[in-house]
């Protein structure tokens, strides 16, 4: 094969696209054609925690109107409404997840972790662009293969974080995305070429979640929140009310997912703030 075209594709892949499945953006649903694994797990085992009583699943909750159930280019068209989850140790099977502890939790209804202080890659979402989250992403695809000043590919972790920052009134006034640094940089990682783009060092804190399989923009996923703050309150438990988090296991839109929606507690560090 010609090494000159060789190049361009390769160039192709890892700038014109985004990741290395080929994401095109948010009207192509179930793009990506590799056949999953067959997965048997428990809905314990896929969530994490047992459901709050009287409550019911989100891949069970029956939906006032059909979402996503056109056809799945991939055949995949179970994919295309909410679901359960993958387990966490299928979506961590090829890449590396850092060492979230999981916590006794004092209720029902949600999973408790400790998060240990580390490096993170954060980056701005600019809402000003016409794909503010793939654009987010990209940045930080970009800075593990070539925007560091290392000159070093970084290995990708799990999950990618979406935080929204928020104020008195619950409204989110800024968003940011961030991955957590590879094991293997995460002494010292290298700095960020990007000015867009750049490295925390966050504190210790422990955190609330609820799974869900299906997308970040549907309205269930969101009512995870509510949700996870309800079973708190029942436990007198207090969060950050200056911060949400968007935990992707998976590629969005493609195969199974794993999301988790994810509130901080109060009681570690300056609320509004990851940093040590």
């Amino acid at each position: 094969m010609n090494r000159g075209f060789v190049v361009v594709l390769f160039l192709a892949a890892v700038l014109g696209l985004g990741d290395c499945h080929g994401y095109k953006g948010p009207e192509w649903r179930q793009t990506y054609d590799k056949e999953e694994p067959k997965e048997e797990a428990s809905e314990l085992k896929a969530y994490g925690y047992e459901e709050g009583e009287d409550w019911v699943r989100p891949h069970e909750e029956p939906l006032e109107e059909e979402i996503h159930m056109m056809d799945a280019p991939n055949g995949q068209h179970y994919n295309m409404r909410p679901h359960m989850p993958k387990t966490e140790d299928m979506a961590c099977s090829h890449y590396e997840c850092p060492e979230f502890p999981v916590l006794e939790s004092a209720g029902c209804g949600y999973m408790t972790r400790y998060i240990p202080s580390a490096h993170w890659i954060v980056t701005t979402v600019d809402f000003s662009v016409p794909e503010p989250a793939r654009e987010a992403y990209i940045r930080l695809h970009r800075y593990r293969y070539k925007n560091n000043d290392a000159g070093v590919r970084i290995p990708s972790t799990r999950p990618t974080l979406t935080l929204e920052w928020l104020d008195e009134n619950g409204d989110m006034t800024h968003s940011e995305m961030a991955m957590y640094v590879s094991e293997e940089f995460q002494d010292v990682p290298p700095a960020s070429t990007d000015p867009l783009t750049y490295i925390e060092k966050w504190e210790d804190f422990t955190v609330y979640s609820r799974s869900y399989g299906g997308y970040l923009e549907d309205n269930l996923f969101e009512e995870q929140f509510d949700l996870l703050g309800e079973a708190l309150s029942d436990q007198g438990i207090e969060t950050d009310k200056f911060l949400r988090i968007k935990a992707a296991f998976t590629y969005h839109r493609y195969g199974s997912q794993r999301l988790e929606a994810i509130l901080r507690s109060s009681k570690n560090g300056r609320q509004g703030s990851l940093a040590e």
